[in-house]
């Protein structure tokens, strides 16, 4: 029975992908890790299409979701790991959506991504190192022992193509961008290392392209209506990737279609 793991599931993009694995994987277990309660268009949807559904336990079961809250500080990440643990979980993937672009709080006011340098501050450029490229490494640490040595797996992480220093041609965007690109560092990193001691797993960054979710909504307006893509689409067009890749492919960069973007 394949045992996945989703982190950021409560996002509109971490929902769909769920939906979409299920619908393809229907005698699956799904891990669905997030900071809030199930939302309610996920739990009527699973209610409806019969999978069954769990807060309490993380007993595997096939056609199962297992939601499991977590606020993804490191303790709370070393936790949640060592309850899989302690269960003796074996994932057959993970996959992360974790990652933000805009945030607005009163403790800091309206932080929106830097078109300028004098734009900089401390706070918020440690704030996207923290989530868009710590917060996915511990992820990676802590699923290490939950991955098998001689089967297949994977673990993805959402990224963006802004991350691509190549790519890089309009500036702007500067913590962000970092962010990404020390994510793209520290996955490619990994991958080297774990190639030693897990034979079949692949470990790779994909950019989803621009999808209907909050962290989009902001920039939406300027983009042409083919270059903005449904959630589901975009869940669609994931799972297509990761579907295709293997060991071999462990250390890449791909676009939501599958080709490699440069680093």
């Amino acid at each position: 029975m394949q045992v996945v793991a989703v982190f950021g599931a409560n996002g509109g993009l971490g929902q769909a992908l769920i939906q979409e694995y299920l619908i393809t994987n229907p005698q699956a277990c799904v891990l669905a890790v997030a900071r809030s309660e199930c939302p309610e268009a996920l739990f009527n949807w699973l209610q409806a299409e019969n999978f069954s559904f769990s807060e309490s336990d993380v007993e595997i079961d096939p056609g199962r979701v297992i939601w499991q809250k977590c606020n993804f500080s490191e303790p709370s990440l070393h936790a949640l790991f060592e309850l899989w643990r302690a269960a003796n979980i074996e994932l057959s993937g993970l996959l992360s959506t974790i990652g933000w672009l805009h945030q607005e709080s009163a403790e800091h006011g309206n932080w929106q991504p830097e078109r300028r340098i004098e734009a900089l501050n401390e706070a918020q450029l440690l704030e996207y190192f923290r989530v868009n490229a710590i917060l996915p490494a511990l992820i990676l640490q802590g699923a290490k022992p939950l991955l098998p040595k001689k089967e297949p797996s994977f673990v993805i992480q959402l990224g963006a193509k802004v991350g691509s220093i190549t790519d890089n041609h309009l500036g702007g965007w500067y913590g962000y961008r970092a962010s990404k690109a020390a994510l793209n560092m520290l996955y490619k990193t990994a991958a080297i290392e774990f190639k030693r001691t897990h034979k079949q797993l692949c470990i790779g960054v994909i950019h989803p392209g621009t999808t209907d979710t909050d962290l989009s909504k902001p920039f939406q307006e300027r983009l042409p209506a083919d270059k903005l893509y449904s959630a589901a689409a975009s869940a669609e067009r994931i799972w297509s990737v990761i579907n295709s890749l293997d060991a071999k492919d462990s250390g890449g960069f791909w676009f939501w279609d599958g080709k490699p973007l440069p680093w």
